[in-house]
């Protein structure tokens, strides 16, 4: 009793505040869009190795289109996961859809690690997607509304800057285990995420919750000790006071003006008309549509698999 009495009282977050709190919230969202990028490289090593053909009975031409939709699967997954996380990051909170989405990835993962079938690899393809859609949808805006205003746009460009990251990792693990024979080859570069779930699973649970996220659904003290963490400043300090009713004020805007989708849709918000919203929708929709006609996930995916031919 006199020990933990002189230990004192449990401290959030393991009493980290200002930088080092921003600087762990860094590394669980930035190991997130690390294996965002290494599961979008993963596979296309995969596909060529083989022992895995082998195993899922993939050898040969007649079978290329099945190699395809194996593949593909996975992106309808994400997609899937991404649009999922617009109502259940608000309804759960930033870090517990982060959580689920590692949970729902680590399923995907151990599905696919153990594969012996095609069935079960596309089972795990689409799940592993799921999880990942919430994670990378979800990981960027738990970042930005626990950032600090000078930070904030820097450590979202550090995310994407591990995305590639992850893939460059994933390349250079499949291309190392080319040279190896048997099952290693293949499974042990889809364990290899397990890493980077366990990293996850070890930051995500101690860290703070969105304060916006926090405000918006009337935990305003908890949100208002979050602010103060963060900037690592007293509660009662001008700046946090003013943080604080800035959320609050935009949370009370959005409430009492938000429109409905279908207004959006049509350019109307309220009793006034002509917002153009989607004239942006479609810019904004048809610039990433473009980049990936580009056929950088074709690139991603298929690269081994052109190289093999060449061969």
């Amino acid at each position: 009793m006199g020990i933990f009495s002189k230990l004192g009282p449990k401290k959030p977050y393991f009493g980290l505040k200002g930088g080092w709190l921003t600087f762990w919230i860094t590394v669980a969202c930035a190991t997130d869009m690390t294996l965002f990028g290494y599961d979008q490289g993963v596979f296309g090593g995969v596909i060529v190795t083989p022992d895995f053909l082998k195993v899922h009975h993939l050898e040969g031409d007649a079978n290329t289109k099945l190699v395809g939709t194996v593949t593909a699967i996975y992106d309808i997954g994400c997609f899937v996961g991404a649009v999922a996380a617009s109502f259940v990051g608000e309804v759960l909170g930033r870090k517990k859809t982060v959580l689920i989405g590692t949970t729902i990835m680590t399923v995907g993962a151990i599905l696919q690690i153990s594969s012996y079938s095609v069935g079960q690899m596309i089972a795990g393809r689409i799940i592993a997607g799921i999880g990942n859609g919430l994670n990378t949808a979800t990981a960027p805006v738990w970042q930005t509304e626990t950032s600090q205003v000078n930070w904030r746009g820097k450590l979202v460009v550090i995310e994407m800057i591990m995305n590639i990251a992850g893939f460059s990792l994933s390349n250079w693990i499949t291309f190392g285990l080319s040279y190896a024979n048997g099952p290693i080859s293949w499974r042990f570069p889809l364990a290899f995420q397990l890493i980077f779930i366990i990293i996850l699973y070890c930051t995500v649970p101690w860290l703070p919750e969105s304060p916006r996220w926090l405000i918006a659904h009337e935990y305003e003290d908890e949100a208002f000790q979050i602010l103060a963490d963060l900037e690592d400043k007293d509660s009662n300090d001008p700046f946090i006071l003013a943080q604080h009713r800035e959320i609050v004020y935009t949370v009370q805007y959005e409430r009492e003006n938000a429109p409905k989708w279908s207004d959006l849709i049509r350019g109307k918000t309220g009793d006034k008309g002509g917002t153009c919203t989607m004239r942006r929708l479609i810019l904004g929709a048809g610039t990433q549509f473009m980049q990936q006609f580009a056929g950088i996930n074709v690139t991603s995916y298929y690269l081994p698999t052109v190289s093999a031919h060449r061969e």
